[in-house]
């Protein structure tokens, strides 16, 4: 018995939100990995649907057709903390710079911001760039150094040129789906779960220019669009 509550104690230890950033679109040049202080307390997970605001003359008012799918965004508040509450002691201004280095400033030669993923365990990822950014410094030293901040942050997700361009011209926006590849995840697998259909693997490795579909590359994006059945 004693075994059993240790090996639950060590599947539940506390994962902390990851923050890494790459250098490329693709997601495979790494540059930084950075672990947030305390994790936030809920996350906002905003999608978009864009429609045109056409107007036929003598109508009451403009009728919302169908443009486009927008890109996905998530918000949350991050608190970097230097009081020694979280048991720990940190210099808050260090943290933060940490943390817009990773995010924020611009990367080497690209003369961008960085693209980014968010890893929190295994229940939350998300792969974007940074879109806003608003530090409050909340709590001060006798000396006027900040001991408490919080930082609201928004990412947009981002996808590279390349799989832009599938979408645009083999799918219809509504009805596609981009999936980034996990350890263990087969096509016919990834078709069964959004086809349906397991069949449709061949059309799909087609599409995205697979030359051995059985080996997929974990953190590689593949492009689903909709098959005619």
């Amino acid at each position: 018995m004693a075994t059993g509550i240790l090996k639950k104690d060590s599947d539940s230890k506390l994962q902390k939100l990851k923050v890494v950033s790459y250098e490329d679109p693709k997601f495979r040049t790494k540059r930084l990995e950075v672990n947030v202080m305390i994790n936030p307390s809920s996350i906002s997970h905003t999608h978009n649907i864009n429609y045109s605001q056409e107007q036929a003359p003598d109508t009451i008012g403009p009728e919302n057709k169908f443009k486009n799918i927008g890109p996905e965004s998530v918000s949350f508040e991050l608190v970097f903390d230097g009081t020694g509450a979280t048991g720990e002691i940190r210099n808050v201004n260090d943290e933060i710079e940490k943390f817009k280095k990773a995010t924020y400033y611009y990367q080497g030669d690209q003369h961008e911001p960085p693209f980014v993923t968010l890893q929190w365990g295994k229940a939350f990822e998300f792969s974007g760039r940074l879109t806003s950014l608003s530090i409050v410094h909340s709590l001060f030293s006798p000396d006027g150094t900040s001991i408490r901040a919080k930082a609201q942050v928004t990412f947009q997700n981002a996808l590279d040129p390349e799989t832009q361009s599938k979408l645009k011209t083999k799918s219809s926006p509504d009805l596609s789906h981009v999936v980034t590849v996990k350890t263990g995840d087969n096509l016919p697998m990834l078709c069964e779960k959004i086809y349906g259909d397991s069949g449709y693997y061949l059309q799909v490795a087609r599409i995205n220019d697979l030359v051995n579909f059985r080996n997929l590359e974990p953190g590689s994006e593949l492009v689903f669009p909709p098959v005619k059945k």
